[in-house]
């Protein structure tokens, strides 16, 4: 099922690949290309997104809801979804709102079959 979720997304013009990793940096499921080093994605967004909570806590803006980093080459997007937290990498070209839109509702579905 979260292969399904990951696959759909992948269909969204503009996705690059996608992950879901655990909050301990664990990869649950990825769907990315091979030069891309997943387990070092799925570590690195954990460390990101925990910082992101603690900041926005911090800054009184909890619950941290998105993360996103933006390269000259692409976006990293980063969402809460339950026990995991849901990695979309995209072009630097792409329809955020409907990106946006796309993982929240995979967020959800995620998070219900996550716990």
């Amino acid at each position: 099922m979260i292969e399904r979720i990951l696959k759909d997304l992948g269909r969204v013009n503009g996705v690059n690949g996608s992950l879901v990793v655990g909050k301990d940096g664990l990869i649950i499921e990825s769907e990315v290309s091979g030069d891309i080093d997943a387990e070092l994605v799925g570590a690195m967004a954990s460390a990101v997104f925990g910082t992101a909570e603690r900041s926005a806590e911090e800054i009184k803006h909890e619950p941290l809801e998105q993360v996103m980093i933006e390269g000259k080459r692409g976006k990293t997007l980063m969402i809460d979804a339950g026990e995991g937290i849901l990695v979309v990498i995209t072009d630097v070209d792409v329809n955020l709102g409907m990106i946006r839109i796309e993982m929240k509702r995979s967020a959800e579905r995620l998070g219900d079959l996550l716990g």
